[in-house]
């Protein structure tokens, strides 16, 4: 599945916008991972993203319009992992949120 690599940089700014720093980037799920030491937080993926939720904030996600949980392949939803819709990411301060979310779940 190909991925936007606008949305990429957004992350990316993102993270800089949030004082996050030492992320890297690496190809995951067949999207563009951005990871905190080996721990994979958000990933680009098509025209949205998934992002890994702190255990307690996976419920609360999953209520949010344009969030579903993280199934590849239609099987069994992958832990605490969701995808965020492209029409929840549109605009910057929303983006900012969900990438917070996932440095949340992997520190």
């Amino acid at each position: 599945m190909p991925w936007d690599p606008g949305l990429a940089e957004r992350v990316a700014g993102a993270l800089l916008a949030l004082g996050v720093h030492g992320a890297r980037q690496k190809g995951v799920f067949g999207g563009r991972g951005f990871l905190l030491g080996k721990s994979t937080f958000v990933v680009v993926w098509d025209d949205g993203i998934l992002v890994k939720m702190p255990a307690a904030e996976y419920p609360g996600a999953l209520a949010l319009p344009g969030v579903v949980p993280f199934a590849p392949d239609g099987g069994r939803p992958m832990g605490t992992w969701v995808v965020v819709g492209a029409d929840a990411v549109a605009e910057d301060p929303e983006l900012r949120e969900w990438v917070a979310c996932g440095v949340r779940a992997v520190r």
